[in-house]
């Protein structure tokens, strides 16, 4: 039986009734792109987080052929830190492909999908972490309880995609698009995800539901800082002709 704490240590018994315990190590993967203003800070602040829970843990960019200087400032943090990996597309290939490969890459016993803007600040990582020991999937929502703020037409636009979702799906996550996501490594073991567009994030919580795993939504904060990739006008039409496909196709 495994336990919990917040050091994150884990404690077996062995045939000699010795204690042998681990740190469980935590792959945090970022999709990066056009964020130059504010890699750096996003990356300060995350980095002394986990160094402060001493946590043993890696971080993972992977920028989607940025326009501006994110690529460069990426490298620069490669270059000085052992435990931050680089990666990039040749192409634009839109989040799904990026997070889809970020996974891949990924070595860590818990995974954490951030926003490179950290909406929900980076306070609440161990909470979320915590609480893994009641799910194998936790995320933190804007909709589950908690005052945030967030531009009008972007929690319609969300709250509608959500009952369009929990009506194909039969899913209960409100908040689909979270940009602060735990999972344990097994439980995206069982997942076989192909998009490469936003519907990425109800793909994911599909599969999930289908596979019988448990995810618990967690009220959070969330403020909007003006960065996002996501354009309603842009990318919402392909998300839901996305959806539709990928419901039809398991019907």
């Amino acid at each position: 039986m495994s336990i919990y704490r917040h050091s994150m240590l884990t404690t077996f018994k062995t045939p000699y009734a010795q204690k042998v315990e681990y740190s469980p190590k935590i792959s945090i993967v970022i999709p990066v792109y056009n964020a130059q203003k504010i890699i750096l800070n996003s990356y300060k602040v995350l980095k002394e987080k986990l160094e402060k829970q001493n946590y043993s843990y890696e971080i993972l960019f992977r920028d989607d052929a940025s326009s501006d200087r994110s690529k460069y400032i990426l490298g620069e943090i490669y270059k000085t830190d052992s435990k931050a990996k680089v990666f990039s597309n040749s192409l634009n290939r839109g989040l799904g492909f990026t997070l889809r490969n970020l996974f891949r890459h990924a070595s860590g016993d818990i995974i954490i999908y951030l926003d490179i803007d950290l909406p929900f600040g980076i306070d609440i990582l161990p909470h979320l972490i915590q609480e893994l020991k009641s799910a194998e999937v936790i995320l933190a929502s804007r909709y589950a309880g908690l005052s945030s703020r967030i531009p009008l037409p972007r929690e319609i636009t969300s709250r509608l995609y959500y009952l369009l979702c929990s009506l194909l799906f039969d899913i209960n996550v409100k908040d689909i698009g979270s940009g602060a996501v735990v999972f344990r490594k097994e439980a995206l073991n069982k997942l076989s995800l192909v998009s490469d567009g936003f519907d990425i994030h109800i793909e994911i919580f599909a599969q999930l539901k289908e596979s019988g795993c448990i995810v618990k939504e967690i009220p959070a904060k969330y403020t909007y800082n003006g960065y996002s990739t996501f354009s309603i006008l842009q990318h919402a039409p392909s998300v839901l002709i996305n959806t539709l496909r990928f419901w039809l196709k398991n019907k």
